[in-house]
């Protein structure tokens, strides 16, 4: 329920607003002048007042709160304002986490070697830490270069463990299992052509799940964009 209020804040208050003045018009100029009584009069014209009072209120909110704070995706830094969340495309997105790994970290190596997930401040409650796993992973089948699957075949354990506990924080339990099994076989492989098979199967199951990390990057933004400021 608190979701639903926050996710429909605008129109609630706009709702109530038009409700207001509506009320105030009727009682102070259709009720009050036709009152049979002096104290019926009476009423309807302090409820009347209290109604406009009330469409004052909702609209200095509206007014107020209208992007007060730009939203790190939406924010059109030509128009000065937030745009739609149905407006919002992957590009956008991807672009804007481009931006964020570099306010991280130094380079794309510190990214997998240092335990950015687990020690960086990703914004209120860490909102940002799926966001950044999925983006990690999906840049790698993006990019397709050998020495950013080299990252990944040699990932610290400290920071694969970071990296699939991420990936179940968005919801993604099953993939992160797959993830951290397929990299662990491959840490216990001794022979050289059997690593280099599940090499290649590594990079075949996510760069097969390429569309899927583009739709789950999406539904967390748009799930959680209250919470990205």
């Amino acid at each position: 329920m608190a979701a639903f209020l926050k996710k429909h804040e605008k129109w609630i208050f706009i709702l109530l607003g038009v409700s207001a003045i509506v009320g105030a018009i009727l009682l102070l100029f259709v009720a009050a002048p036709h009152a049979n009584a002096d104290y019926k009069r009476a009423m309807d014209i302090v409820i009347g007042i209290l109604f406009l009072i009330l469409f004052a209120l909702c609209l200095a909110y509206i007014l107020l709160t209208r992007d007060k704070d730009p939203n790190f995706f939406l924010f059109d830094r030509a128009k000065k304002k937030n745009i739609p969340v149905n407006k919002l495309s992957f590009t956008v997105v991807n672009e804007r986490m481009n931006f964020l790994e570099t306010m991280v970290c130094s380079s794309e190596e510190e990214l997998w070697k240092k335990n950015i997930l687990e020690n960086a401040e990703l914004g209120y409650h860490n909102v940002y830490r799926p966001l950044l796993a999925y983006k990690m992973i999906y840049d790698l089948a993006d990019r397709d270069l050998d020495t950013y699957w080299f990252y990944l075949y040699n990932i610290p354990t400290p920071v694969l463990s970071a990296l699939c506990r991420a990936l179940e924080e968005g919801g993604d339990a099953e993939f992160a299992k797959m993830l951290h099994g397929a990299i662990e076989k491959y840490r216990d492989c001794q022979d050289p052509g059997e690593k280099k098979a599940r090499e290649e199967k590594i990079r075949e199951f996510v760069c097969k799940n390429m569309g899927y990390l583009r739709g789950k990057m999406m539904q967390y933004v748009k799930k959680n964009i209250d919470l990205f400021y």
